[in-house]
């Protein structure tokens, strides 16, 4: 049985520090220490773990204060230990850290992810409802020290999560059935597809126009060998998302085409 409660012991605090060194290593640069969780939680911040028969298995931990206008929480960490992965513990921790900060009368978390990775894509979007605000070049540097930022630079996603908007409820209400529907989907047309290194997409290699377009990352982003192929790749969804963007288009989703297992963003034109 696995239990969710906010951390409040220095023991809980250390145990959380070492779950950072198992997921992003120990030379990870930026590894939040035990008296800066401590702190931030004491200042309005929240920090939560997942537990089984006393061991933290996984946490989540946000910062509060004030981004796009709006008094909100900065969700800074999340993860999970790697023998409790693929059990749905990081939806469940987001969910524990939505309804922490809706008590204290907060109704927006933001937080960045890898565009890269599609099981957080999946997560974020499909599954939680959040939004693509805006895509971020190299937000936290390329010499973080962590083998997981070892595909070179760190661009991310920011995502803003309404607590109560209509896409959390939806995606919340309809969960896993909503889930499968918007992630297995035929082909998208070539034409509409832009073009990666060495890949398929619209003919000319430019990025293609209308008002539904798609951006392929990898399925499984560790898999990609150690051959310049992830740098590649990450410079062309780069220029595409930055374009896109600039637009108006929005990211709707992420969806996979089973029987390639390739994935693609969905991006919409906002008229």
């Amino acid at each position: 049985m696995t239990e969710f409660r906010a951390l409040e012991t220095l023991e809980e605090w250390r145990a959380c520090v070492r779950l950072q060194e198992v997921t992003w290593g120990e030379g990870f640069a930026d590894i939040v220490p035990a008296s800066v969780l401590q702190v931030s939680r004491k200042i309005g911040g929240f920090a939560g773990g997942a537990f089984e028969d006393g061991r933290m298995i996984g946490f989540v931990h946000s910062l509060l204060g004030r981004f796009e206008g709006v008094p909100s929480h900065w969700s800074h960490m999340l993860a999970v230990e790697p023998s409790a992965r693929g059990r749905g513990l990081g939806r469940d921790l987001k969910l524990f850290q939505r309804e922490s900060v809706r008590s204290g009368g907060i109704g927006t978390i933001f937080w960045t992810y890898d565009p890269m990775v599609a099981r957080n894509a999946h997560l974020n979007l499909n599954r939680l409802g959040a939004t693509v605000l805006r895509y971020a070049p190299n937000m936290y540097g390329a010499d973080t020290g962590s083998p997981l930022h070892a595909g070179g630079e760190t661009d991310r996603f920011i995502v803003r999560w309404d607590l109560d908007g209509p896409e959390t409820r939806r995606a919340l209400d309809e969960g896993s059935r909503r889930s499968a529907r918007r992630l297995h989907v035929p082909l998208p047309d070539p034409a509409r597809v832009v073009p990666r290194p060495g890949g398929h997409g619209t003919a000319g290699g430019g990025l293609p126009g209308g008002d539904e377009v798609f951006v392929e990352v990898p399925a499984e982003v560790e898999s990609l060998p150690p051959d310049g192929s992830l740098v590649r790749w990450r410079e062309t969804v780069r220029d595409a998302f930055l374009a896109y963007l600039r637009r108006g288009y929005a990211v709707e989703s992420l969806v996979r085409n089973p029987s390639t297992n390739r994935c693609f963003y969905v991006l919409r034109r906002h008229r």
